[in-house]
């Protein structure tokens, strides 16, 4: 970065000029680490210019992480070497070791960092450079904006745990599909047993209960976790699709009760929705934004082709293969002859499951159609935008198609469970504190950090998993005014 300090902004400029005249005779070589009362985690921030460095620290005092500098590429190899690094922020122009060899270095042999370089307005040859070499993260072309310049350290942050979250819910996973086969031999080897020793074992099949017992409750629980890590994994992609899987299924379980279906096929139903999505981690962000009939030939077909593709995902999970059969035909039309509650071919085992899984799927596509407007317009306007409004035009999406891609009948009672809920939408709002929070509030507002930063959208219901997500925004940034439904 040498002979560009005169591209800093005016406020760091004020903060730096003192530093550059009186203290100019300090820099050295040497990897400077400095103490900052930040979290686990550590950034390393490396520039040739030591009153940058100066004003990067100062910029970022209070963030809750760890702040590192070096000042030189080869310095910062060996901090790589001795330190653990989630972030590193490298300037392009530096003597000896450049920013795009320091980032492709760091690509090669630390890759789970995350990585951000900062160049010049104009600098175009830097940025394919390390585009093609570093794979970075973000760029901050310099002067900075110093608010940005925090936030997308942040976000390089958040990166980085998601991405070591992906990897240990991996790992994870495995160990539990492990413990999956393994109880499920052991169930089996109990069956056989109790057929041939009923009677003279009645100590051990007590004792064998229990043990299964207590092996069911741990399983569930790692099923539970196990449907957490997918989620995990899916918020990694472009596509932000997360936030409409969980209101879908939220929306499924509530018209699921409202017609009567058995709570086992409601279950599998519910995992199915938090899940429908997953077929879409790849594709473009672009097409959440957008209504089916006005997707192009690519979205078209990578939208019919999604569903095929999130079965595909979770197959090889025995204890997932029933949702991944809803997940399967839930785009399935109506009006297709192939596709009704009377056929005993769609390979189920059981004719009397044919009629529960073809409504099953309806109920999920009318669902994600329905909740399909809400993402669409927070894609394109954020959260803007009336509860009542968004509601109304879902409801006459799922009409619009009614007789053609939904079953009439059902398409009647969802309007009907939709008409009470408009109009409670119409209720009073309460400012409540973050301690009076609960489970199972909904929110009035969109909620977001002190800073502006959104958060959690409107009509949003407050899980258990939300407030701890809430909790780190609180001790870290501070949260806006909370608004829920009275």
């Amino acid at each position: 970065m040498s002979g560009n300090s005169d591209r800093i902004d005016e406020a760091t400029q004020a903060e730096v000029e003192p530093i550059s005249k009186m203290e100019s005779v300090e820099s050295t070589t040497e990897v400077e680490i400095v103490a900052d009362e930040g979290g686990d985690h550590k950034v390393l921030f490396v520039d040739d210019e030591l009153h940058i460095l100066k004003a990067v620290r100062r910029l970022f005092v209070g963030q809750d992480y760890e702040v590192l500098t070096a000042e030189s590429g080869e310095d910062a190899v060996d901090m790589l070497a001795q330190e653990s690094i989630a972030v590193l922020v490298s300037d392009q122009r530096m003597p000896g070791m450049s920013g795009a060899q320091l980032l492709d270095y760091t690509r090669r042999n630390h890759p789970q960092i995350t990585r951000i370089m900062l160049t010049g307005n104009n600098d175009t040859s830097t940025a394919m450079e390390a585009i093609n070499k570093g794979e970075v993260f973000r760029f901050v072309t310099k002067p900075w904006d110093h608010d940005e310049f925090v936030r997308i350290v942040n976000l390089a942050m958040e990166h980085y745990e998601l991405k070591v979250s992906k990897e240990r819910y991996e790992a994870h996973i495995r160990t539990q599909n492990e413990l999956l086969r393994q109880a499920n031999d052991k169930l089996q080897r109990f069956n056989e047993e109790l057929e041939s020793a009923v009677e003279e074992r009645t100590g051990e099949v007590v004792a064998q209960k229990q043990e299964i017992s207590g092996l069911y409750s741990e399983l569930q629980h790692s099923f539970d976790g196990m449907l957490k890590a997918l989620l995990a994994i899916m918020e990694l992609g472009e596509i932000n699709i997360v936030d409409h899987c969980q209101r879908t299924a939220e929306r499924v379980r509530q018209f699921g009760e409202v017609i009567g279906l058995g709570q086992e096929v409601l279950r599998v139903l519910e995992r199915a929705a938090l899940l429908h999505w997953i077929g879409l981690i790849n594709a473009p962000p672009a097409m959440v934004q957008k209504s089916v009939d006005q997707f192009d030939a690519v979205e078209e077909a990578t939208w019919d082709f999604h569903p095929l593709l999130g079965q595909q995902a979770i197959c090889h999970v025995p204890a997932l293969e029933e949702a991944g059969r809803f997940i399967l035909h839930y785009l399935r039309r109506y009006d297709d002859p192939e596709f009704q509650a009377d056929r005993s071919d769609l390979g189920l085992g059981n004719e009397r499951n044919v009629e529960p899984f073809v409504t099953g799927c309806q109920v999920l596509a009318i669902c994600s159609a329905f909740e399909q407007v809400r993402t669409a317009h927070q894609r394109r306007h954020g959260q803007k935008g009336k509860g009542e409004e968004l509601l109304s035009r879902g409801l006459r999406a799922v009409e619009g198609e009614k007789g053609r891609r939904f079953d009439p009948t059902l398409v009647a009672r969802f309007r009907e469970m939709m008409s009470r809920e408009l109009g409670r939408s119409k209720k009073q709002q309460i400012v409540v504190s973050f301690e009076e929070l609960k489970s199972g509030m909904v929110l009035a507002r969109p909620l977001e950090t002190a800073q502006g930063i959104p958060v959690a959208p409107r009509d949003m219901i407050i899980t258990d998993e939300l407030l701890e997500r809430l909790e780190r925004f609180r001790a870290s940034n501070g949260l806006d005014e909370i608004y829920v439904w009275a």
